[in-house]
C-alpha cells in the first residue's frame, strides 16, 4: 500500500493581530517535531504557522492538521479543534483552509480563556465521494500523529466526521487527545448554538437598551443542526419573524419559522449566518436589502473578505465576530478537559445555559466597548479579551450551577390556572413557591386559561360539580379582595337547545333538574318561541323544540387577568420565572428532594413539585420518569364577530345544546359584548363565539397541535353565526387553544409521587373552580382535610391511569354515585 503524507499545520497570530497570540518560539525548542513529521512551513512575518506532515496508509488522503505554533510542546496551553474532512481543489487550499480555521480557533479560545489555543485537523480527500475512505485507518494515523505531539494536541469533531470516527480515534490513542462530548449528553451543536443565541441577546441588550426580540425579524442561513437549533430557540424566547433558508428545502422547514428561497434577498433586521463561510460577498453586502441591523451567527468567517465586511459596517450593521458567537463547542471542550467527572454527569441544559450567559455578557461588553459602532468592533476586541493568565474558563462552571440554583419549598411547574391558583393558595398558608412558565407571560396565548373570558356558573348536570362551584364563587371573592381587581362579571347564563341527553357540558334538561334538587334560583323556558319571546337576539329559536334553563347570578371571569391576579396574591411567597422550560425533573433528590432544571441551566430544588403544565403534562411527567396519564388533547376553536352596538346589548351569554352531526360536536357557546374587552376598538361591539368540540383527531401531545384550526369548523361556526345571531356582522379572528381531556371528564388531581401532585385534565371546565383547585393541590402537599371530596380526581382510575391497560371508557361518565 502507498503512504501519502499527513501534513499538521501550527498556526497563531501575529502581535499585531489584536494581542491575540504571539510568534511562535523557535522550532529548535521542540526537538521532536522534525523527528516525527516532515515540515512544510514554519513560522514568519507574514504567518506565524508550523505545517508538518506525516505519512496516510491510503491512496488519494492527505491529512492537514493546524496548531498554534507557540502551543506545540506546551501541555498546560495545548492546541484544539476538530478534524475537518473535504475534497479540496488543491494541496494549498486544505493547507490554507488548516491555517485559516486554526488562527479562527485560536481567537475563539483566547476570547474566552479556555486553557486552549487555536488548531484543526483538515483532511483533504481526492475522492468526491468521502465513504471510499477508511476511516479507521484513518484516525489510527491520525493517533499517531496525536502521540507524537506528546499532549499538545486535543482534537474532535468537525465538517464530514462523526462519532463513529471519535470511537476510532478513542481507541487508536487509548482514550487520550479526544475531546468530543464522549460519555456525555452534552451535545456540542447544541452548544454551539448556545453561543449563538447568547451573542444574539447580547447585542440586542446593548444596542436597543433591552433584550426583547419579539419585533425583529431574523434570517437564519442555514438550517443544519446548529442553525436549526437557533432557529427553534429564537421561536421559543419570543420572535414572532424567524425566516429560515438552507440548500435542502426540507431542513428549513421549522415549526414558529417562515420558509424562504433566497436569504440575501429578503429583508430582515438580523441575519444569523450558520451555513457556508465566506458566503456575505462585496454583492451581498452592498445589496442586501435595507433594515438589516445586526448579523450575528455560527459561520466560522462568515465574509468573503474585509472589503464586505466593511460595506456591512459603513451600512451601521452590528457584527459580533464568531470567535464569541460560534464558541459554543470549544467552551464545552474546556469544561470536558478541566473537570472530566462534571462534564459527564452534568444535565446538558446547564452547560447551554452557562454558554448562553457568557457569550451574552462577552458579545454586550463588546458592543459597547465599540460605542454601538460596527466600524470599531475590531480595534476593540482587545478589551474584552482575558489574559491568557489565570485558570481556564471551564473551571468556572461549577460555580455559574452554584450561583444559578436556588431552592423552595414548592416547585410550581405551569402557569395558567392550576398553576397560579396553587401558588395562592400556598402563599396563604405561608408556604414558599417558585413558579416556571416556559412561555413569556402567565396564561399564556398558547395554552387554555388564556383570554378575556370564562364562564363561571351553578348550572351543572351533576349536583357534585355544582356544589363545587357554589365553593369556587366564594373563593374567587377573596382573590377579588386581594389583588382589589374585578375578576368576575356577573351577566347571567342562558342553557339552550335540543334534548341531547348528556355532554361534556351536561345538558338543558340535566341542569334544569339539579337547579331544581338545589333549590337554586332560575328560569326554565319549556319552549323555542318562549327563548325567542325573552331574548329576541336567538329569534331563530321560534318553531324549534327547544327549551331552556337561565340561571340570572352567572357571568363571566376575565380569564388572563384572573391567573396574573392570583400570582400577585401570592406576593413574595412566589417567584415567577417567565420563558423558562422544564427539562429534567428528579423527584428521588438528596434527602427526597424534589430536583428540577429549566432549559436555561437553573437548577431548583424544593420539597416538592406541583404539575399544572396542561397539555404538556406528560413531557413533565416522563422527564421525571413518573407513570404518565391517559389524556387527550383537543383543538378547540374560536372566534370574534362584530356587532352593533344598540345589537349587543341583546345578546346574552349563551350555551346551545343541538346534536351531533358528524364532525359537529353539536356544541356552541356565545360570550356577550362585555367579555370581549381585548378587541374593544373604536366604538364598536364584539361578542366570542366558539365551539366545545375537538377540531380533527384527539391529540396525545403537542408536536402537532395546529393553532390555525379547521377552516371546516370556522365555516361551522360562521353558519351558525348567521342562524342563531343573524344580527351579528363579520367574523374579526379566529384562534385555537389546547383542551386537556380525560375519558370522563373529571380532572386529575392526585399524588403521582410522595412529593409530586399533579392537576391535569382541565376538560374545558375547570377555569369556574380556580382558587378552589389550588386548595385541593394544596391540601395534596400539606396533608390537610380537601375542600372537597377528590377521590373523583384520582390519577389512579381506570380512565386516567396509564397503568392500568384497560378499554377505553365513554368520553361522559358523571358519576353517578355523587348524585349526577
Amino acid at each position: 500500500m502507498k503512504f501519502l503524507p499527513v501534513v499538521l499545520s501550527v498556526a497563531g497570530f501575529l502581535p499585531t493581530a489584536l494581542a491575540f497570540s504571539t510568534i511562535a518560539p523557535p522550532l529548535a525548542s521542540f526537538p521532536s517535531l522534525g523527528d516525527a513529521f516532515k515540515i512544510i512551513k514554519q513560522p514568519c512575518d507574514k504567518c506565524s504557522a508550523v505545517v508538518v506532515e506525516a505519512d496516510v496508509g491510503q491512496d488519494g488522503v492527505s491529512m492537514y492538521i493546524a496548531l498554534d505554533s507557540d502551543s506545540y510542546g506546551h501541555i498546560l496551553r495545548p492546541g484544539n479543534g476538530g478534524i475537518r474532512l473535504l475534497n479540496y481543489d488543491s494541496t494549498e487550499s486544505a493547507i490554507d483552509d488548516a491555517v485559516r480555521l486554526a488562527k479562527g480557533m485560536t481567537r475563539k479560545h483566547d476570547m474566552f480563556r479556555t486553557g486552549f489555543s487555536g488548531a484543526k485537523v483538515v483532511v483533504k480527500s481526492d475522492h468526491k465521494d468521502l465513504s471510499v475512505i477508511e476511516r479507521k485507518e484513518l484516525m489510527e494515523n491520525l493517533a499517531s500523529a496525536l502521540d507524537a505531539f506528546g499532549g499538545g494536541m486535543y482534537t474532535g469533531c468537525d465538517l464530514n466526521t462523526c462519532d463513529i470516527d471519535m470511537d476510532f480515534l478513542v481507541k487508536a490513542t487509548n482514550d487520550k487527545y479526544v475531546l468530543a462530548g464522549r460519555n456525555s449528553h452534552v451535545d456540542t451543536n447544541v452548544a454551539t448554538a448556545s453561543s449563538v443565541i447568547g451573542s444574539i441577546l447580547g447585542t440586542v441588550e446593548a444596542m436597543q437598551g433591552s433584550s426583547n426580540i419579539s419585533d425583529l425579524t431574523f434570517t437564519v442561513q442555514g438550517c443544519g443542526k446548529v442553525g436549526s437549533t437557533v432557529a427553534k430557540e429564537l421561536v421559543r424566547l419570543g420572535a414572532k419573524h424567524v425566516q429560515t433558508c438552507d440548500l435542502f428545502p426540507q431542513a428549513a422547514e421549522i415549526k414558529g419559522c417562515t420558509q424562504i428561497h433566497d436569504w440575501a434577498n429578503t429583508s430582515c433586521d438580523f441575519l444569523v449566518p450558520c451555513a457556508n463561510s465566506l458566503a456575505i460577498t462585496e454583492e451581498v453586502a452592498s445589496n442586501f436589502p435595507e433594515g438589516i441591523k445586526f448579523c450575528v451567527g455560527a459561520t466560522n468567517s462568515p465574509f468573503a473578505n474585509e472589503k464586505a465586511k466593511g460595506i456591512f459596517d459603513k451600512r451601521g450593521v452590528m457584527h459580533i465576530p464568531e470567535s464569541i458567537s460560534s464558541a459554543g463547542a470549544i467552551l464545552a471542550d474546556s469544561v470536558e478537559w478541566s473537570n472530566i467527572n462534571l462534564y459527564q454527569t452534568v444535565e446538558p441544559a446547564k452547560m447551554y445555559g452557562w454558554i448562553r450567559d457568557i457569550s451574552r455578557e462577552k458579545a454586550s461588553d463588546l458592543a459597547a466597548h465599540a460605542g454601538k459602532e460596527p466600524q470599531y468592533v475590531e480595534s476593540n476586541l482587545k478589551n474584552v479579551v482575558p489574559s491568557r493568565d489565570g485558570a481556564p474558563v471551564g473551571k468556572d462552571f461549577e460555580k455559574w450551577i452554584e450561583e444559578h440554583s436556588s431552592t423552595t419549598e414548592t416547585l410550581i411547574v405551569g402557569g395558567g390556572l392550576a398553576g397560579t391558583a396553587t401558588a395562592f393558595s400556598l402563599a396563604e398558608k405561608g408556604i414558599r413557591s417558585i413558579l416556571i412558565e416556559q412561555a413569556s407571560s402567565l396564561s399564556p396565548p398558547t395554552a387554555s386559561s388564556s383570554g378575556d373570558s370564562r364562564m363561571y356558573r351553578k348550572m351543572y348536570s351533576s349536583e357534585f360539580f355544582s356544589k363545587m362551584a357554589a365553593q369556587a364563587l366564594e373563593r374567587w371573592g377573596d382573590v377579588e379582595k386581594k389583588s382589589g381587581k374585578k375578576l368576575l362579571q356577573e351577566n347571567g347564563l342562558l342553557f339552550y337547545g335540543e334534548d341531547t341527553g348528556e355532554t361534556v357540558e351536561g345538558s338543558v334538561l340535566g341542569a334544569k333538574e339539579v337547579m331544581e334538587k338545589l333549590n337554586l334560583p332560575h328560569k326554565y323556558y319549556a319552549t323555542g318561541d318562549e327563548i325567542a319571546d325573552a331574548y329576541p337576539a336567538l329569534e331563530s329559536c321560534r318553531g324549534k323544540p327547544y327549551s331552556g334553563v337561565y340561571e340570572e347570578t352567572a357571568g363571566h371571569i376575565r380569564a388572563s387577568k384572573a391567573c396574573e391576579a392570583m400570582a400577585e396574591g401570592a406576593g413574595d411567597k412566589c417567584n415567577v420565572k417567565l420563558n423558562s422550560k422544564i427539562v429534567s425533573l428528579d423527584n428521588q433528590g438528596e434527602g427526597g428532594k424534589v430536583v428540577a432544571v429549566t432549559e436555561d441551566g437553573e437548577t431548583i430544588t424544593a420539597d416538592s413539585a406541583v404539575v399544572c403544565a396542561g397539555a404538556w403534562t406528560n413531557k413533565v411527567l416522563e422527564s421525571a420518569n413518573l407513570p404518565q396519564l391517559n389524556l387527550e388533547v383537543w383543538q378547540v376553536q374560536w372566534a370574534h364577530f362584530e356587532v352593533a352596538n344598540d345589537v349587543a346589548a341583546s345578546i346574552p351569554q349563551a350555551f346551545h345544546f343541538r346534536k351531533e352531526n358528524d364532525i359537529d360536536g353539536g356544541l356552541y357557546y356565545v360570550f356577550p359584548s362585555s367579555a370581549t374587552e381585548s378587541v374593544q376598538n373604536g366604538g364598536k361591539s364584539f361578542v366570542k363565539v366558539g365551539v366545545d368540540f375537538r377540531t380533527g383527531e384527539a391529540l396525545t401531545d403537542m408536536s402537532s397541535f395546529n393553532y390555525e384550526g379547521s377552516q371546516e369548523v370556522l365555516k361551522m361556526i360562521d353558519e351558525w353565526v348567521k342562524e342563531h345571531l343573524p344580527s351579528v356582522g363579520e367574523r374579526l379572528d379566529s384562534y385555537c387553544h389546547p383542551y386537556t381531556m380525560t375519558e370522563d371528564s373529571y380532572f386529575v388531581m392526585d399524588k403521582v409521587a410522595d412529593n409530586v401532585a399533579v392537576f391535569s385534565g382541565g376538560s374545558g371546565r375547570a377555569f369556574k373552580f380556580g382558587p378552589l383547585l389550588g386548595d385541593c393541590m394544596a391540601s395534596l402537599l400539606t396533608g390537610e382535610q380537601a375542600p372537597v371530596d377528590l377521590a373523583p380526581f384520582s390519577a389512579t382510575r381506570a380512565a386516567v391511569s396509564s397503568n392500568l391497560n384497560k378499554a377505553r371508557q365513554p368520553v361522559v361518565a358523571y358519576l353517578d354515585t355523587l348524585g349526577a
